[in-house]
């Protein structure tokens, strides 16, 4: 890959890239949002743009802390209120004044069935939204709920918003940009909303392009065509782009947590004895040096150390072959002849890296006599399988994690899917009560203290093997200022970030220019 990276920008085989109005900024991304309407788009491009699209009552900033965006102020009367008072003088990008009505309309529309959001299960326990006037909003829980907070964090849409449909791809939002126009799988364009204050020098706008391939990526930011792209290269190709000149890279602390998963199902598997050998038998660290690049940290858990909740002090399993060699034995599963003791199937889905991932995986247990049969799948069926528990052992990331609320939505008991994330199928009395306790806490200070257990609790049981929180990673051509990381790769700092020198924005020649007009 990285040869014929760098056969392609040898001098005569640059294309010739057109110039596009000045002062867009080009970003590669390398899929297509799913939706640019914030109560249906889930995935991390759709969330990524609708942030930048629409406003919420609330934001995560580059500390990771929740501050107010569409909200001043918030109080809590009673255990079962949160009261918002909303910033006045807020305009939709079509020029309608942001009011009350929108925002309760926004949750009302996701709490309604008929509407199929897909955001409307994690709000089971919102009894209702009120606006007692055009500037406060009022949630009413079932019960004392504190993660709560987190559903100030989903954008606002205008009254009567229908559901997303081909004539309208995204509605106004109050965002710094607005959607100018949409080629699904190809371009995403944004301007300016002209209600929302900019800084002077900031661009007038941003170009996503998708990019599905990491090299034409790599290539396009070397030539020029592109100015940016954020978590779609792998370690390899951002060594390689360390070094060229024009650009940068801005690599900082993430939430993205990796994680190896065990099927408790499978009787092997929901031994602790062999969750731990295995556990010892994976080098983790050489994993971050080789795989990773050094663009990740050894995980102890969920919750990265920037997060308010994190806990250090959890049961670690250093790469100890000899010790998880003596486990198996007392779990009775001794060596036997051809250095085999079991063997379970890894289930997992396409892409370099992860093809990379399962063959380290396979190599570092077979020196403790486990067999990992590999078996590769399409996304789709990849992800059917394991929402159905057909799998014995995998490995995925959960993308941003924000709130401690996440441990109960996988490993409470009652969280099997389709109604959680507990597709391992643990089940343990102890973590139960702890999570539905840390639900039903409101103070801060007792519900750090309890997601503490938590935490240690599950390095115990290991459900999951953590193993690195993943590293946000930036390249940027030089004539970029103004970008800032967020932990959760937001890309909120794009409101403000500018073009030094006057850049402009470069497209390919097959650019379809009269999206940009």
């Amino acid at each position: 890959m990285l040869a014929l990276l760098a056969a392609l920008t040898m001098p005569g085989c640059r294309a010739v890239p057109v110039q596009a109005p000045a002062n867009y900024l080009r970003v590669d991304i390398d899929t297509s949002p799913l939706s640019l309407d914030p109560r249906y788009g889930t995935d991390a491009v759709s969330s990524r743009i609708n942030e930048l699209i629409f406003d919420s009552l609330a934001r995560i900033d580059a500390r990771g802390a929740i501050v107010g965006e569409l909200a001043e102020s918030l109080e809590r009367p009673s255990p079962t209120e949160l009261v918002f008072h909303l910033r006045r003088g807020v305009r939709f990008s079509d020029g309608r004044p942001l009011t009350a009505r929108d925002v309760k309309y926004t949750f009302d529309s996701m709490l309604d069935p008929a509407a199929l959001s897909p955001k409307g299960g994690d709000m089971a326990a919102l009894a209702r939204v009120e606006a007692p006037d055009d500037f406060t909003i009022k949630f009413i829980t079932t019960r004392p709920y504190a993660p709560a907070l987190q559903w100030a964090l989903h954008g606002v849409v205008p009254y009567a918003t229908p559901p997303p449909g081909r004539n309208q791809p995204a509605p106004p939002g109050s965002g710094p940009f607005r959607l100018r126009r949409l080629v699904r799988d190809e371009w995403v364009i944004l301007d300016r909303n002209p209600y929302h204050r900019a800084p002077p020098a900031a661009v007038g706008g941003i170009a996503f392009k998708v990019v599905p391939d990491p090299t034409v990526c790599a290539l396009e930011l070397i030539k020029g065509a592109a100015q940016f792209a954020q978590n779609n290269l792998p370690p390899d190709l951002v060594a390689y782009l360390r070094g060229r000149r024009g650009l940068r890279v801005v690599q900082a602390a993430g939430s993205t947590y990796q994680y190896m998963e065990f099927n408790f199902r499978d009787p092997i598997l929901a031994d602790l004895r062999v969750r731990q050998a295995i556990a010892m038998a994976i080098d983790r660290d050489a994993l971050v040096a080789s795989i990773m690049r050094g663009t990740a940290r050894v995980a102890t858990g969920m919750l990265a150390p920037e997060n308010w909740a994190y806990e250090a002090n959890v049961v670690r399993y250093p790469y100890d072959p000899q010790a998880a060699r003596r486990l198996l034995d007392a779990a009775g599963y001794p060596m036997r002849a051809g250095g085999r003791r079991f063997a379970l199937v890894y289930t997992t889905t396409q892409g370099e890296e992860r093809r990379l991932l399962a063959q380290a995986f396979a190599a570092m247990l077979a020196e403790v006599g486990i067999e990992l049969r590999i078996r590769t799948y399409e996304w789709p069926t990849f992800y059917s399988d394991i929402q159905r528990g057909n799998f014995d052992v995998t490995s995925m990331a959960w993308i941003g994690i924000n709130d401690p609320h996440h441990y109960y939505m996988v490993f409470d008991s009652a969280m099997t899917p389709p109604k959680g994330l507990n597709r391992s199928g643990y089940s343990n009395p102890r973590m139960d009560r702890l999570l539905e306790q840390a639900d039903a806490t409101l103070d801060p200070v007792r519900r750090k203290a309890i997601y503490a257990e938590v935490q240690k609790l599950a390095a115990h049981d290991l459900p999951y093997l953590s193993l690195w929180w993943q590293d946000n990673v930036a390249v940027m051509s030089r004539e970029v200022a103004g970008f800032r990381p967020f932990p959760n790769g937001s890309l909120r700092s794009f409101a403000s970030i500018s073009l030094a020198q006057g850049g402009l924005l470069r497209l390919p020649p097959e650019a379809p220019e009269a999206a940009l007009r």
